[in-house]
């Protein structure tokens, strides 16, 4: 992210929200709790050097013009990113607010977003689970480790979509086009 993807009029200012939802490996910070790196409310005492898994994620309420500012994470305590390559929306909810997603304006909002992609998913992580939500279907998740992943699956004979998580190493193998044993 750069100066000029910012919407005019926004910045960080004093958000630091991302710094307690996001999982940070790096600095071995488990989702849920204040970064030890974090100023609360002020920013990152190592901003320069920080680690890439924040250096790489960007704040979707700082880049969409389509988010009012009640979307603002200090405002809907959540905090919201996209992975691209996947067409996955994520909220991120703070853990002193974990039902805040499904509070209005946002539970609409965020069910039309699972109801409009074609390819993805919403995934909300809450500080010991995840969902996922496609179409008006909810998937409990339940807690997904780091050695594992989503995947959106549509079964061959009914359509059906359904989403789950596995180990990557099994999703690494499906992918390469080995099955069954080590």
């Amino acid at each position: 992210m750069t100066a000029s993807d910012i919407v005019p009029g926004r910045s960080c200012a004093n958000c630091t929200l991302c710094c307690k939802v996001l999982s940070i490996p790096a600095l071995l910070k488990p989702r849920g709790i204040v970064c030890g790196q974090c100023d609360w409310g002020k920013g990152c005492r190592i901003y320069a050097r920080r680690p890439g898994a924040c250096a790489d994620f960007d704040c979707s309420y700082l880049l969409s013009p389509a988010l009012g500012e009640e979307w603002k994470p200090t405002t809907a305590h959540l905090v919201l990113g996209y992975m691209t390559d996947a067409d996955v929306i994520l909220v991120f909810t703070d853990p002193d607010h974990p039902s805040a997603w499904r509070k209005e304006p946002y539970f609409s909002r965020i069910k039309k977003w699972a109801a409009s992609t074609e390819n993805g998913y919403v995934l909300v992580r809450e500080t010991t689970r995840a969902l996922a939500l496609l179409g008006a279907e909810e998937f409990d998740l339940g807690a997904v480790r780091a050695d594992q992943v989503v995947v959106r699956s549509k079964h061959p004979d009914s359509g059906a979509n359904t989403i789950f998580v596995v180990d990557k190493a099994v999703a690494d193998r499906v992918r390469s086009g080995r099955q069954g044993g080590t």
